[in-house]
């Protein structure tokens, strides 16, 4: 297996292969993280989106400044849809600038994960094991190696469908395996072009 340093550098296609919209990660040893825009072994676990912790950037309010002053940094996947709400900006991180690292918890019952950053409506935590995050680590970092220069005409861009893969997972409220299927096929779909 592949160490994890050598698949965080897959960067683009491993932020759309993680998806979005993460509670709570369980990890080896019976701890877990909750996704509370942190960072643990180099993976930004966001409250809406997730991704490698190079790909972050800051957000920023409609005067180019940070929303609240003296307020802890707003970061966010560069690919983060809220990015592209008319009066949101960004810019990307300077010398000293990092999400805070994830606060790790003891699982005594993996039915009672609870992170308040829980933003679910319907009350149901998505909850991934970090082996699942590890395997599209390593499958993003595969697929980086055989990919094209160049697009047909037409044909949408890579990016393109990893952002459509990415909304289906965020979308989907069934267990990490179907959700993890359902993004998977939107970005073939969209990369067979239809």
């Amino acid at each position: 297996m592949h160490s994890l340093s050598l698949l965080l550098g897959a960067a683009a296609a491993v932020n759309a292969m993680l998806g979005g919209k993460i509670d709570a990660v369980v990890l080896p040893g019976n701890q877990f993280i909750c996704a509370n825009d942190c960072v643990h072994k180099r993976v930004f676990f966001g409250t809406r989106a997730t991704c490698l912790e190079n790909e972050t950037v800051l957000l920023l309010g409609e005067n180019g400044q940070f929303s609240v002053p003296g307020s802890p940094l707003d970061f966010l996947c560069r690919e983060d849809p809220l990015l592209s709400v008319p009066g949101q900006r960004q810019r990307e991180r300077r010398a000293g600038e990092a999400p805070e690292q994830c606060g790790l918890h003891p699982l005594t019952d993996p039915n009672e994960i609870y992170c308040e950053s829980n933003r679910n409506p319907n009350g149901k935590l998505k909850i991934v094991q970090w082996a699942d995050v590890e395997k599209l680590l390593e499958e993003a970092a595969a697929g980086e190696g055989s990919s094209t220069p160049q697009q047909p005409p037409g044909q949408k861009s890579r990016e393109q469908c990893a952002r459509e893969g990415q909304q289906a997972f965020a979308k989907c409220d069934e267990g990490f395996a179907e959700c993890d299927r359902l993004g998977r096929a939107a970005i073939e779909s969209c990369l067979a072009g239809q």
